[in-house]
């Protein structure tokens, strides 16, 4: 499989994030396009949510300082896809990794390069 590289530019609301220390250390962020839902049964309060990974040690230590679940972020980052890595009973074969963040307001625009991007909502199943 031919590996691929890409840049990504998100915005949305801090879901969950979890800190693995085996075998290196990482932050795992999940983070919304949607805010959260009234439901407190776990999973279901962010019902669509994408896991990104930090693994510089100075930006994980940032974000655990700047940012709490519920805050919303800007960030941005690479991802690629290699190889299948084994995961539970299943394959990932794609790696979001968050290399820089600025917290930042729920409303307003994405804009990254000069750019707008608006988000078309009629599009998002219901």
């Amino acid at each position: 499989m031919q590996p691929y590289f890409l840049n990504f530019h998100v915005k949305g609301e801090i879901a969950h994030t979890l800190l693995l220390s085996d075998p290196e250390p990482r932050l795992l962020v999940d983070i919304s396009a949607a805010a959260a839902t009234e439901s407190t049964a776990p999973g279901f309060r962010y019902p669509k949510r994408v896991c990104f990974t930090v693994t510089d040690q100075a930006l994980i230590a940032r974000f655990r300082e700047t940012v709490t679940p519920g805050d919303v972020i800007e960030a941005t980052g690479t991802f690629d896809q290699s190889g299948y890595v084994p995961h539970k009973n299943g394959h990932i074969d794609t790696t979001f990794e968050l290399l820089d963040f600025v917290r930042t307001e729920a409303v307003g625009k994405l804009e990254h390069d000069g750019r707008v991007f608006q988000t078309d909502t009629n599009a998002r199943p219901s």
